[in-house]
Formats: structure tokens, sequence, C-alpha cells
């Protein structure tokens, strides 16, 4: 790869990036009820108290993502797009700061490495199109380690304010985690260097307040809404209430779980990074647990103490761990990049077969979702993913540099998957997402219905039967729930009134003699609990269940 055309690859993730943004409507439950708490706020102009369906009862994440994503719908309007364009900027400055980081302690390939490892894995991958809280936080918490390391080594008040800031902004991301993990991350490099002046000087204390000016907006808010027990939650149970027990939430998940997921999520990276991380701790123990000041283990510390951590919480989701993937693409970058000096070695030609596994079982798998499970006609685009196979095969091949062989390979597997994966295996599973189908039928279809657009739910309020948050994302309105036979009556308008139900309701309606006729009919499935016999197309109406969009005739 000649340097002067060092860019491409960065312009190839954003090209993959915005056709997700584009193409693929947004998830429920998580990323549709963030997508619609922000499109609330930007209709009601509320943005020091949250509100979900016009009521006070949401807690459980801090606003940023719904405050930049309410001013971006006041801007420009909503639309798929429009949700995602903040965190996907975020991401570019998530990777341009680990660059930079990078480049504080290796070299300039190093760091280049590292940026593409961080924007080609997986997780990465996902968090731009699926959003929720963790795209702004690992970007805001990137940013952060990287000011203050600079901070570190220039004694820059700029580099200190801007750091604390963005730690700030990470808190107001997704809560207490951000400080957790850039605490250990300068914790443990500050005592494998024994520098107990810089660990114990008393102007980290100065970062507090910066934080608190940060998050005062957000504390008005809390007190205003839920007083004391709002800031409680939010400062302690949140996040640390899952490692010591004290929160209510509790899945049982088992103390691998977070390093299964790590296995999917940072592909195709994660057989360079296991012995990345591996080589990393071994050098740390030959040194005798002291190393010089030139070098760093902040991505050690920033990794390993939050992941266990993380790894021990009584609740957890695969995307917990997701914001200290930019410092385990610090760890691979640094392996690769010894690899790729030394192509003699036997570790070079283990770790290059290790990555052609990764890369086949991924080609196999897009083959398997995009030909068998959703069969894919589109010839263009096709045509780019042959292009892509021929490429990556040529790559690998043993007579090219080993920069192509152990990065550019595998990063344009990741790119040319998550290529297909968002333009078509994506927009073709949530073609069975009954909420945001309807959802859009209704704004484009019956706009003049809007107003009269209900939906019909017998199950009880506090349980999750129709999904709300996409439906409302895109008819753009809280859609009223009827609970009972009476209150449909009450909305009952011949040619007029729209109603959005499952089986359970229309059996309902029909046995009360309420004369409805089908107009759209759907088959549901929750999308981001992907099964093998949904993926079968000769089981797949095992897993789905019809839902109706029904007008009153």
């Amino acid at each position: 790869m000649r340097w002067n055309n060092k860019y491409l690859p960065f312009l190839g993730l954003i090209v993959v990036y915005i056709i997700g943004a584009v193409k693929i409507d947004i998830m429920d439950i998580d990323a549709a009820q963030y997508a619609s708490i922000g499109r609330e706020m930007a209709d009601n102009g509320q943005f020091l108290e949250v509100q979900f369906r016009g009521k006070d009862y949401y807690l459980d994440k801090p606003p940023l993502l719904f405050w930049l994503s309410a001013l971006v719908f006041k801007v420009i309007g909503i639309s798929n797009f429009s949700y995602r364009l903040i965190p996907i900027l975020s991401t570019l400055l998530g990777m341009y700061a680990l660059y930079r980081f990078c480049k504080l302690y290796y070299s300039e390939r190093t760091a280049y490495i590292a940026a593409l490892v961080m924007g080609s894995c997986q997780a990465f991958f996902l968090m731009n199109h699926d959003v929720r809280c963790d795209t702004l936080l690992t970007n805001c918490v990137m940013v952060s380690i990287w000011q203050v390391a600079e901070y570190v080594k220039s004694r820059n008040w700029k580099n200190f304010v801007i750091g604390f800031v963005f730690a700030g902004l990470a808190m107001l991301a997704k809560g207490p985690i951000s400080l957790i993990v850039i605490g250990a991350a300068f914790f443990v490099d500050f005592i494998l260097k024994r520098q107990w002046k810089q660990l114990f000087d008393w102007r980290w204390l100065l970062g507090l307040p910066i934080i608190g000016l940060v998050l005062l907006p957000y504390c008005i808010g809390l007190y205003r809404q839920y007083g004391s027990d709002g800031l409680y939650f939010y400062f302690w149970e949140q996040s640390f209430g899952r490692i010591t027990g004290e929160s209510e939430w509790d899945n049982s998940p088992g103390l691998f779980f977070q390093s299964h997921n790590f296995l999917w999520s940072f592909l195709p990276w994660v057989l360079a990074f296991i012995p990345g991380l591996v080589t990393r701790v071994r050098d740390i123990i030959k040194q005798r647990f002291l190393l010089p000041v030139a070098d760093e283990a902040i991505s050690v510390g920033g990794f390993v103490l939050p992941f266990m951590a993380l790894s021990t919480a009584q609740y957890q989701l695969p995307h917990y761990t997701f914001v200290v993937f930019p410092l385990a693409a610090v760890m691979t970058a640094r392996f690769l990049d010894k690899l790729i000096e030394h192509p003699e070695a036997s570790s070079f030609s283990w770790t290059r077969i290790g990555l052609i596994v990764t890369s086949c079982v991924m080609l196999i798998a897009i083959v398997g979702l995009c030909f068998w499970a959703f069969p894919l006609q589109n010839i263009p685009l096709l045509t780019v993913a042959v292009l892509f196979f021929v490429l990556i095969v040529r790559l690998y091949s043993g007579k090219r540099p080993g920069f192509s062989q152990l990065v550019f390979a595998p990063f344009l597997t990741g790119l040319g998957i998550n290529l297909l994966m968002n333009a078509h295996f994506y927009p073709s599973i949530l073609k069975y997402q009954a909420g945001s189908v309807i959802g859009q039928k209704v704004a484009e279809d019956y706009s003049a219905n809007v107003s009269d657009f209900y939906i019909y739910e017998l199950a009880p309020a506090d349980e999750y039967n129709i999904f709300h948050s996409a439906l409302d994302y895109y008819t753009q309105r809280t859609t009223p729930v009827l609970r009972s036979l009476n209150e449909v009556k009450q909305h009952f308008k011949p040619k007029s009134t729209l109603i959005y139900t499952d089986e359970q309701g229309l059996k309902s309606l029909n046995k009360a003699g309420l004369r409805f006729k089908e107009v759209h009919k759907v088959q549901n499935f929750h999308v981001t609990g992907l099964t093998l016999p949904f993926l079968n197309p000769a089981l797949r109406a095992t897993e789905t269940h019809p839902r109706y969009l029904l007008m009153a005739d």
C-alpha cells in the first residue's frame, strides 16, 4: 500500500458507515427508543427533563445522545441518517484521537494501523448503525485519554481542560463507567512507571469542577424530576450498582459472557489481539513491572481492569465493553507493526494464518447470510463483493508486503463484509420489524389519518409485546395506546381511525363486531435477537408473528 493513498481506507469506512446510516431502519428496542426520545425532545423543547412518551419515567441513560439527536432533528429533520450523523462524526473524531494518542508513544505506522483496527472491527460497524449510548461514550473516552496523555507529556493546560471536558461528555453519554476506564488507564501507567508524583498530583482535583460544570445541566434536570434518588441512580446505581448487586437488573450472564462476545465483536482482528495482549503483558513481566517513561501502559490498564470489572456485573449486554475497544486496537497495532518488521519470524506466519482463517470464517458467514438466508439479487452490489473477494485473496499472497497481508487484507475483509451487511442483510431483516414498517407505511400512505392512529394492545402496560418506539419515530408522534374495547369504541371513526395491533387484538376486535378492514400485514420478529430458525428460510415462519394495520370500515 502506498502511503500517499493512506486516506483511502478511511474513505471506505465512511462510505460503509453512511450506507448503513441511510439504508438501515432504526432498530427496536434501545436504538429506536433513544431516537424516539430525541424526536420527542425536539418537539417539546424540554432538554433538561428527559421524557419518554410524555412521561417522566425514563431514568436509565444520560441525555447526551438525546440532546444531540434532538438538535440535529431540528436542523435537518428526522430520518435514519440524521439520527446517526453525530455518532458517525464522533467515530471519526475517536479514530483521529486514537491515531494522535499512539503517535505519542509509537511510530506513525503503528498509529495508522490502530486507527484502521478501531474503525473496522465489527463493534464499530454495529455501533454506527445500531446507535446506542456506547458510540458517543467510546469516542469521548478516547478523546479524553488522548488529551490527558498530551497533558502528562507537555503540561499544557489546554490539553488538561479538553481532556476533562470530554471525560464529562463521556459521563453525559453513559455515566461513570467513563471515569473507570480513564482512571484505570492512567493509574496502571503511573504505577508501572513509578510516577508517584503524577499519581498524587493535586492538580488532578482541578478536573472535578470541569466535569461538574459539564454535568450541571443534567444534574439540575435529574433533581427536578426525581430528587436525590435520581442523582444517586446516575452517580452510583446505574454503573457501580450492577457490579455490587444493588441494581435490580440481573440476567446472570456468567463470568465469560464478555469474553465470548469479544470473539465476534472484535473481528477480523481478534486473533491478532489475543497474542498482542499476551505479548504486552509478558513484556511488562519481563521488565519486572517497571516501564520506561517513553513507554505506555495506558492501553493495558484501560482495557484489562474495566473489562474484568464489567465481566463481573450481574447484568450485561454485549456492547457494554465496546468502550475499551480502541485500547484493544492499540495493543493489536503494536503487535502487528512489530511483525511487519520481521516477516521471517514464525509468529508472522502463525498470525497470518490466523487472520486468513478469520477472513474465511467471516466470508463463509456472509455467503450464508446473503445467498441462503436472504438471497442477494443486486448485481452491482454482487459485483463489488466479488471484487473485494479477489482483492483479499491477492493481498494474503505470501509475495505481498507484510502490511498488505497482516493489515490491509483483514481490513478489506471487515469492510467488504459490512458493505454487504449494511446494504443488503440488515435492510432485509428489518422488513420483519413491524414497528418501523407500519410506521413508515402510515407516514407515507395515510398521512391524513395520523392523528387518528392508535395502538391496540391487550398485554399489561409493563410488558413489551408491541414495541412502540420505532412506530413513534417514523410517524413522528407519540402513538396513543388503547387497552380496552371501550377505548377503541370511543375513538372509532369510519374511514379514518387506524389501528396497529397483533393477533390477540385482531381477534378481540372481530369478536366485538367492530368493523375494521386489514390494509397492511407484516410478519414481525425482534431483529436484534437473531436466531438460527429465523435465518433459515424454511423455518422463518415459525419465528415470526403477524402484526396488522387496520382501518375503520
